[in-house]
């Protein structure tokens, strides 16, 4: 009987855990720097982190598959050059963490794309973002950020953005270029 009382208090607490980590942090907040991988396995930190405010895609690689609008929109976004100013650095992190694809085809794939598009992708195998930025659930998601220089979060989108959230999107992007 004691041990069925320990397994259920257990499995309550990791419960709990999990749904604190699923839990996102009010926007804007202060984020650090963190560590993750590029696509071939090294460690690296973020790009321009604290010098450059940052445009960041979170992706979960299966958007692309389920006909994502946001997955689109960056497209769009890529192709009218938003993503990159004087003051703005763009690049995109894969939630690996969360796909159901096979890892190594979707680095291998990403790495192809870059090599065409010239863009920059780091691979986040482990929710290292999702938790140390305190972002919530990601799954199935392709999320759009943007951290200052100060390093803040100062805008974070999971939701899927209709015409008028995009068109809003593009004037708030303009001020961090």
């Amino acid at each position: 009987m004691k041990i069925k009382i320990v397994i259920v208090a257990l499995l309550f607490a990791f419960s709990i855990t999990t749904a604190a980590a699923q839990q996102m942090a009010p926007i804007p907040h202060k984020v650090s720097n963190v560590t993750l991988k590029d696509l071939r396995g090294n460690d690296v930190s973020l790009p321009y982190f604290g010098e450059k405010n940052l445009f960041m895609f979170y992706i979960d690689p299966d958007t692309g598959l389920t006909g994502n609008d946001n997955y689109k929109y960056s497209d769009i976004l890529e192709e009218k050059g938003v993503t990159h100013g004087p003051n703005m650095y763009g690049f995109g992190v894969l939630n690996l963490a969360d796909t159901a694809l096979p890892k190594s085809i979707v680095r291998t794939m990403t790495r192809r794309r870059t090599a065409k598009n010239n863009g920059y992708v780091l691979d986040d195998s482990n929710h290292f973002i999702r938790d140390a930025w305190q972002l919530g659930d990601c799954n199935g998601r392709f999320c759009f950020m943007i951290i200052t220089k100060q390093g803040e979060i100062v805008f974070f989108q999971k939701e899927e953005m209709g015409e008028t959230e995009q068109k809003e999107f593009l004037e708030f992007v303009e001020q961090y270029r």
